[in-house]
């Protein structure tokens, strides 16, 4: 007996070491104290795919008496306790039974085989649904569906449930702009979506109410798997696009992958060019001693390339230990020319008129470096990353103002913005009971140098430092009870943020935090519908370049600023989501404390010239519902989805309280059309009504459209064409309301396009790179 004593004292003792990276190691020792026998594996069928609710039932081996049972879960894993050896038997509906003789410990993978009911001339099997909930996620099967035709990884999260594309940007529903992984790495910019082709992804897991492992300022995340790839050696993969949305434009880009035994190098090189015009017109409103009103006109031309590329290699010494490196830089050249036209006029009566011609250059280069580990140790899964990032940009404006009752003004700005990110990430999981503990840390470490210059007096030159120092631990517990799965987290997160104005640390601008934001959830079966309830507080920290202090000059009657005052935004969010076959409905109820959002107000002490700049608004409520459906009708796939949002808010306006409490409406009828020899038609119509976001009304918005797609030679040549904005009706409008400012503003943009993208593959072969990256929300507010 002192001798198993000493024995457990010195795995304890050996266990401490690892206990120091998690500030939650308390529930380290339960875990380690809790080792069950059981007989476990995992149930499949032909494919390889998970079987749900597959009944388990252990006999004993001599008289094939019941001992126990149990089903599986969403991913077909299922455990059963057991003390000794006995005759597992396997049954599902649409499967013939299947029985295996078991022992304590893991017994690997059970795959049933089909059954069917002839009735008359008619054949019933089972099948599966395309989307369904899993754990924490919604989970959209993209394999031998319509979607692994839409073209890109771009393409098919515009057609996913609760995922709306707005022009090249992804939002999830209520949620805003998700976190994006691919294949467990997080993704570095939106062109890794256009790079991934739509036939190589297995599945998107669309992760509505993060827990405890993803940072707290994550309020969605988007996993995207892609197909195991098969074979060694030498692959590649290229991919040409040209297009014409009034100017041409286009990209190739080239993949290359080796790949020998547990070896595997990959490299990545782009090149993308683009040109587009843009057309606004803006009239404000100033209801001051008199009324001031601004109109103006603007047409902007951007021209923009990407040089991007990527080399990375990986090492899998065996399956249960693996690393890799990867460098990721991007260099992006950007001019953008503006000319434009505004009258002043005080009580209506012309006071001036302006014509300015403007031209901004932009310089952006970013490099990463990142690594990463993955090792079993036992029943513990350890996984660390770690990440460098540098990012420079590098502005330079020049302005030419004309004015017909003032000075005319000819000057320019510089702005240099020099980023520096460190951060590292680990994390401890193991089986415990019948689910599994997760623990671990992150810490991150930004510096950040913002200049701005200017010779004119009416324009502050700045020289601001931002050091800020943020450190986490997390836990994360689940556990399965027969058909329910329950999780409960809690992440603790410590930052402190030093302002510095010309090198004097400001006391008020820099700021401590210590944050708690917990989180659970739990999803069950109704019938043959499957729920899932979640709660989770999060925050959202402002972006860098809202922090800064510049005054940056539009007009002589309009500036934009940031704001160092701002305050991180805080959301409690309670979400139901259900599922049933190819039906799936999402409710979500938010309330949101301390909001970031566009104000104008007065600059200076002059009331004709207005500040655009962020301010931290007053709490308020909100709530998100979407319904999705997806049948099949032979060669047809629709896919329906309609959802709303509601937001119970209110602002001041010259004096006034006015609400703002129009919900918005959004409609997508995606629908896919197998042709005869398996070319894909796609018709896409979607539709957003008017209503009020945040201290703003707008205008509703819609479009269609098209896309053909076919491959040739085993899918080693693929060919699409596509058509954006069909009729060309994707333009936008809004009023904003603010203080004693009234701004309306119409954008016509250039969104009408026609592309052909032709992909060539040669034994394409995609990265086992397991990395997941570290300092994500630093990542995106840099």
């Amino acid at each position: 007996m002192k001798t198993c004593i000493a024995a457990a004292r010195r795995k304890l003792i050996s266990r401490e070491t690892l206990n120091r990276i998690t500030l939650l190691c308390a529930l380290l020792g339960l875990a380690v104290c809790s080792e069950a026998q059981d007989i476990s594996g995992t149930v499949t069928d032909n494919q390889q795919r998970p079987v749900e609710f597959a009944t388990i039932v252990l006999l004993d081996a001599k008289d094939s008496t019941y001992i126990t049972g149990a089903i599986t879960d969403i991913d077909g894993r299922f455990a059963i306790k057991a003390e000794q050896p006995g005759l597992l038997k396997v049954s599902c509906m649409g499967y013939g039974d299947t029985y295996v003789d078991a022992a304590p410990g893991n017994i690997g993978t059970i795959r049933l085989a089909p059954s069917s009911v002839a009735l008359g001339e008619v054949v019933v099997s089972a099948t599966r649904p395309r989307t369904k909930i899993k754990d924490d996620a919604l989970v959209t099967t993209i394999e031998n569906s319509a979607l692994a035709h839409a073209g890109t990884a771009n393409d098919v999260l515009g057609r996913v449930p609760g995922v709306i594309k707005n022009g090249e940007s992804i939002e999830v529903l209520g949620k805003g702009t998700p976190l994006i992984y691919i294949n467990g790495r997080q993704m570095r910019n939106a062109s890794e979506l256009d790079q991934l082709s739509s036939e190589t992804i297995k599945d998107i897991e669309v992760v509505t109410s993060p827990g405890a492992r993803y940072d707290a300022s994550v309020n969605a995340v988007i996993r995207i798997k892609t197909l195991k790839p098969a074979g060694e050696g030498f692959g590649l993969e290229s991919r040409t696009m040209a297009g014409t949305a009034h100017y041409v434009y286009g990209l190739e880009e080239v993949n290359v992958n080796y790949r020998n035994g547990g070896f595997d190098l990959f490299g990545m090189l782009e090149y993308d060019n683009n040109r587009d015009r843009q057309n606004n017109t803006m009239a404000q409103n100033t209801y001051a001693s008199s009324t001031i009103q601004q109109s103006t006109a603007t047409r902007r031309f951007n021209s923009s390339q990407m040089y991007a590329g990527r080399l990375g290699m990986n090492y899998t010494f065996n399956e249960r230990h693996s690393a890799g490196l990867i460098y990721d830089f991007s260099f992006r050249p950007t001019e953008t020319r503006n000319g434009s036209y505004t009258s002043m006029s005080v009580n209506e009566i012309l006071e001036n008129e302006l014509n300015n011609a403007d031209t901004t250059d932009v310089y952006n280069r970013q490099h990463l470096l990142s690594g990463y580990y993955n090792g079993k140790f036992g029943k513990w899964q350890l996984d660390i990353n770690a990440d460098a990032m540098w990012s420079n940009q590098d502005k330079y404006q020049q302005v030419n103002e004309t004015a017909t009752n003032a000075d005319n003004r000819m000057f320019a700005t510089d702005n240099r913005v020099d980023s520096r990110l460190y951060a590292a990430k680990a994390s401890l999981s193991r089986p415990l009971w019948n689910g599994s503990l997760t623990v671990g840390t992150e810490w991150s470490f930004v510096r950040r140098t913002d200049i701005y210059a200017s010779q004119e007096s009416f324009i502050d030159n700045s020289n601001t430092k931002i050091h800020e120092d943020n450190g986490a631990g997390f836990a994360e517990l689940s556990q399965r009870f027969g058909k329910v799965t329950a999780m409960i987290g809690l992440r603790y997160e410590h930052m402190d943020s030093r302002y510095y104005d010309n090198g004097k640390k400001m006391s008020e601008q820099s700021r401590i935090y210590n944050n708690i934001f917990p989180s659970a959830m739990v999803s069950f079966p109704l019938s043959n519908v499957r729920v899932r309830l979640n709660y989770g507080r999060k925050i959202s920290r402002p972006a860098f370049s809202q922090l800064n202090s510049n005054v940056q000059y539009i007009n002589r009657y309009t500036y934009q600023s940031g704001n160092p005052y701002l305050k991180p935004v805080y959301r409690d969010y309670v979400s139901l989501l259900a599922n049933y076959r190819w039906l799936t409905v999402m409710l979500d109820y938010a309330h949101v404390s301390d909001y970031i959002m566009s104000v104008y107000t007065q600059y200076g002490d002059n009331p004709e010239i207005a500040l655009l700049q962020k301010q931290n608004a007053k709490s308020y409520n909100e709530l998100t519902g979407m319904i999705n459906a997806a049948p099949v009708f032979g060669i047809y796939h629709p896919v329906l989805m309609a959802g709303i949002r509601a937001q119970f808010f209110d602002i001041k306006f010259c004096g006034q309280t006015v609400k703002l409490n129009n919900p918005i409406g959004i409609i997508r009828f995606n629908n896919a059309i197998n042709l005869p020899l398996d070319a894909w038609l796609n018709v896409d119509f979607s539709w957003r009504t008017e209503g009020n976001a945040e201290n703003m009304y707008l205008e509703d918005t819609w479009q269609c459209d098209l896309g053909l797609y076919k491959s040739f030679c085993n899918d080693r040549w693929s060919v699409k064409l596509q058509c954006n904005d069909l009729f060309s009706t994707a333009n936008s409008g809004m009023v904003l309301r603010s203080d004693v400012r009234e701004i309306r503003m119409k954008k016509k943009l250039d969104t009408r396009n026609i592309s052909v993208t032709v992909r060539y593959k040669f034994n394409a072969t995609k990265s086992k790179y397991k990395g997941t990256g570290a300092g994500k929300d630093q990542k995106s507010r840099l």
